[in-house]
C-alpha cells in the first residue's frame, strides 16, 4: 500500500506510491506520438487489460460486462495512488519524534473514467451531450467516493498530453479520494474564512462579481457559470470556471447548471485547441473536503473551521494549459512566472468564442 507523508516544514502532503512505477507509459521522453505504439489497455477489445468496470454506458441490452460496445466505462485504477486497506493499519516506519514525521497509510480510492472508445478523442472534441454525460458519471462516482470510510478529499481531474502528466493517449479522466485534504485546500478554506470574518460573504463570489463587472479577464459567462483568466494566472492561458450559485461541489445536481457547465467547459477547451493546437493541459475539479465522522478532518486547521467548513467552500474548476515548463526558481520558491498576461489570454479566447458563436 502507498503511504502519505507530511513535510514538517511546509505542511505539504506527499503520496509515496511505489506501485505506480509499473504503469504503461507511451511518453518516456515526453514526445507526443501521432499513433500509439503497442497495445492500448483502454481501447475497445482490451477490456481484460483493466480491472473490472464499475460503470459502463452504451452497450446493447444483454451484452456481457467488460466487453466491447461501450461509449464510456469506469473502473478502479490498476496502479492506484491510494487504495483500500488490505488489513489492519500498520505503524508508520519513521524516526522519532512522531510530531516531526507525521504520516499514515495511503488508504483511499482511485478510479479511471474512459469517456470515449475513440483513441484520438479528447474533451475538446466531444459533443456537448457527451461532456454532460461524462460530468453526470463523475458526479455519481464522487457521491460513491463520499461513502468510502476515511476519505476526506476527492479530486476529479484530467491529464491530457505528456506535458500534463498523461502516460496514455487514450482519453480518460481520473478520480482520487484521499484521507487528508491537501495543503492548497486548507489554505483556500482559511482565506475564505478570513474574508468572511473581515468583510462578510464569500471571497470567490465577490471575485466573480468584480470580474464580470470589469470584463478585462472575462472569457465567457451565463446565468450559471463564469469563465475567466485569473488575475494571478500561474500558467499561460489558464482559465478558471466558477458556478454562480455558491456551492461546495462543482458537479451540480441541477440539470440546467450541469448543461451550462458542459457547454462552457467544452467551448473553452475547443477555443484553446483552436489557438494552440492539441496542447497538453490539466482540468481539475476543486470540491469541498469532508470530515470523516467523529475523526473530523484529521487536520487541526480544518477542524477549527467546523461546523461551517462546507458552507465556506465555493467550488471551482481550473483549466491549466501546459505551454511552459516548471523551472528551478518556480519549483524551489512557489513563485510562478507567466509570460502571457491574463488580460491578453482572455481577449484572445473571447475573440475565438465570439467568432464561433460560443462553440469554438
Amino acid at each position: 500500500m502507498s503511504m502519505l507523508r507530511q513535510d514538517p516544514l511546509t505542511g505539504r502532503w506527499v503520496i509515496i506510491a511505489a506501485g505506480r512505477s509499473g504503469r504503461p507509459n507511451e511518453f518516456p521522453l515526453l514526445q507526443r506520438r501521432s499513433t500509439a505504439e503497442g497495445r492500448c489497455p483502454f481501447c475497445p477489445g482490451h477490456e481484460s487489460d483493466t480491472t473490472a468496470e464499475v460503470v459502463a454506458l452504451g452497450r446493447a441490452p444483454g451484452a456481457r460486462p467488460n466487453s466491447p460496445g461501450w461509449r464510456l466505462r469506469a473502473f478502479p485504477n490498476l496502479f492506484p495512488a491510494v487504495g483500500a486497506p488490505e488489513g489492519p493499519e500498520s505503524p508508520v516506519l519513521a524516526p522519532l519524534p512522531p510530531e516531526l514525521f507525521r504520516g499514515g497509510e495511503g488508504r483511499g480510492r482511485h478510479e479511471v473514467v474512459v469517456y470515449s472508445p475513440d483513441h484520438g478523442a479528447g474533451l475538446a472534441t466531444l459533443e456537448p451531450a457527451a461532456v454532460r454525460e461524462l460530468l453526470e458519471v463523475v458526479r455519481d462516482r464522487v457521491r460513491e467516493f463520499r461513502t468510502e470510510p476515511g476519505v476526506r478529499f476527492i479530486a476529479p481531474f484530467c491529464n491530457h498530453g505528456p506535458e500534463a502528466g498523461a502516460t496514455l493517449t487514450h482519453p480518460h479522466l481520473q478520480i482520487i479520494g484521499t484521507p487528508q485534504a491537501p495543503l492548497l485546500t486548507v489554505e483556500k478554506l482559511t482565506r475564505l474564512k478570513r474574508w468572511r470574518d473581515a468583510r462578510g460573504g464569500c471571497l470567490l463570489c465577490a471575485l466573480v462579481g468584480a470580474e464580470r463587472e470589469a470584463g478585462q479577464r472575462l472569457v465567457a459567462a451565463d446565468r450559471h457559470w463564469t469563465a475567466l483568466a485569473p488575475w494571478a494566472s500561474r500558467f499561460p492561458w489558464e482559465v478558471l470556471l466558477v458556478p454562480t450559485r455558491h456551492a461546495p461541489c462543482a458537479l451540480p445536481a441541477d440539470d440546467l447548471e450541469l448543461a451550462s457547465l458542459a457547454g462552457m467547459l467544452g467551448a473553452v477547451l475547443r477555443a484553446l485547441r483552436q489557438r494552440h493546437g492539441d496542447l497538453s493541459h490539466n482540468v481539475i475539479f476543486h470540491l469541498a473536503p469532508q470530515p470523516a465522522g467523529d475523526e473530523g478532518y484529521a487536520d487541526p486547521e480544518l477542524d477549527a473551521l467546523r461546523p461551517d467548513s462546507a458552507q465556506l467552500w465555493h467550488a471551482h474548476i481550473e483549466i491549466l494549459p501546459r505551454l511552459s515548463r516548471l523551472a528551478g526558481f518556480e519549483a524551489g520558491t512557489g513563485y510562478a512566472i507567466n509570460a502571457t498576461p491574463p488580460e491578453e489570454a482572455a481577449a484572445g479566447l473571447r475573440r475565438l468564442l465570439e467568432a464561433t458563436g460560443g462553440s469554438a
